[in-house]
């Protein structure tokens, strides 16, 4: 009898940690989840504008800049693009239609400037200047330009 009762406490033990760790397991998952999704905007008029501004005369770093911010834009945000919480423009500063931009941004070469608009209104704008210190370090530069555009979605 008591070989059976040790058997059972046994398996009992047994199972106790297996339900354990699999709580554990699930509740890291979800906690990763959260953290990995976008906080859903306060308004509904809300949205954020992510400019590459260039110019006629372009080098290879530029280009690579302005490749590598579209590309981290748009696998980093596919719905909030789809959906127009976000929206990616390029921009040749140099034209005459585009040239309050130089004003409006205080712009002095290429940049990559976050916009947030509430209410149809401009609420903040924001220059990425690290983007290029980090042109040659492809993954340090997506999750800077994620990090910063996810703070800019949260806002709303």
């Amino acid at each position: 009898m008591k070989k059976k009762t040790q058997s059972i406490n046994k398996h009992l033990l047994q199972w106790a940690v297996v339900l354990g760790l699999a709580g554990c397991i699930t509740l890291m998952a979800w906690n990763a989840l959260a953290q990995s999704q976008v906080p859903v905007p306060k308004s509904d008029s809300h949205k954020v504008i992510a400019y590459y501004f260039h110019t006629n005369t372009r080098c290879s770093t530029c280009k690579k800049i302005e490749e590598y911010s579209k590309s981290s834009i748009k696998e980093g945000f596919p719905d909030e693009l789809k959906n127009g919480l976000l929206e990616l423009r390029i921009v040749n500063y140099e034209k005459p239609e585009n040239r309050h931009f130089i004003k409006d941004y205080k712009l002095v070469t290429k940049s990559l400037i976050l916009v947030n608009i509430v209410d149809g209104k401009q609420t903040e704008w924001t220059n990425l200047k690290l983007v290029w210190q980090l042109y040659k370090k492809e993954e340090a530069f997506f999750n800077y330009v994620y990090q910063e555009v996810q703070k800019y979605l949260a806002k709303g």
